[in-house]
């Protein structure tokens, strides 16, 4: 019987253009890492790094820790220690990060056989504490790895990436509403035109078959349609100067990540240093400092210790 498990899980990138709330890529890095200690009663939650909200009905660790006890019929308390790796608010997935390690760590730590559908849906239950809305492609690319398409709740299909694809990704120091997610969510239309469903429906097409074939310029191209990174683009000042700078450095395509406000572009390795110096330069240039890194598509979130 395991005492104690420790979990890393990786941040993650949403929508990628047009597959909003149906496409994710998870990353190689940062990385969220979280260990699970059992108890004789209640949840205790100790945190390290970049803060999230840490009231016990809103943070993410506790609901998922709280939905799985009551879910699953456990008894027993555990202590979590969260390490943030991971950054909040920045749309690289940090609740979904947290709400993975919380499903897949207490999987292992009381044996409970889960499979990876019901491990996505619990780890849902963070996703509607942090954003008010259930949606399951972070999560589910955060627990799986590589690149998923999701079916809401129900159901995820996953990818791997071409090992040539590189991942820049620059955040900009912007002021955002508290609840970034639910703002940015705010901005999108309840309809569109017939128009902007042909160009979601063909770009989100082209993300597919990128993905399954290993077509780098299917995938950036991909990336460049769809109605939501034109929508939201008023949140990250200087974003259209940022992706064609992008672009012009030797990138595929670049889009916003999820929620924003970092802007992730697709890239060989050779190039991509260049294209994220190109992405910093262009912020710079509209007067918003940033930063950023350079990564690739992670594995799914694992378990690194048990005893």
């Amino acid at each position: 019987m395991n005492q104690r498990v420790t979990v890393v899980a990786p941040a993650s990138s949403a929508n990628l253009g047009a597959g909003y709330d149906v496409f994710a890529l998870a990353l190689r890095r940062p990385t969220d890492t979280l260990t699970l200690q059992r108890a004789e009663s209640g949840i205790t939650l100790l945190m390290e790094g970049d803060q999230m909200d840490t009231t016990p009905r809103r943070n993410v660790v506790v609901g998922v820790t709280r939905a799985i006890m009551g879910g699953e019929g456990i008894r027993a308390g555990v202590t979590l220690r969260l390490r943030k790796g991971v950054p909040v608010g920045a749309g690289l997935g940090s609740s979904a990060a947290s709400s993975a390690a919380a499903a897949v760590g207490m999987n292992a730590l009381f044996d409970l056989g889960l499979d990876t559908k019901r491990l996505i849906q619990y780890a849902g239950v963070g996703e509607r504490l942090s954003s008010g809305t259930a949606h399951y492609d972070n999560v589910a690319a955060a627990i799986v790895g590589g690149f998923v398409i999701v079916a809401g709740s129900e159901g995820f299909v996953g990818m791997k990436a071409p090992r040539r694809l590189a991942l820049c990704l620059a955040t900009p120091r912007v002021r955002l509403p508290p609840r970034k997610t639910e703002f940015a969510r705010s901005l999108l239309p309840k309809h569109l035109p017939l128009a902007e469903v042909v160009d979601a429906v063909t770009s989100a097409s082209m993300m597919v078959r990128g993905f399954s074939t290993g077509n780098l310029q299917d995938i950036g191209e991909a990336m460049l349609g769809g109605f939501v990174d034109h929508k939201r683009a008023v949140m990250i000042p200087g974003f259209e100067g940022v992706r064609k700078s992008a672009v012009r450095a030797g990138a595929f395509g670049a889009c916003i990540s999820g929620a924003g406000p970092t802007v992730l572009a697709a890239a060989t390795k050779g190039k991509a240093r260049a294209v994220l110096r190109a992405m910093l330069r262009g912020f710079q240039e509209a007067g918003v400092q940033s930063q950023g890194f350079v990564t690739g598509v992670g594995d799914g979130c694992r378990v690194i210790e048990r005893v």
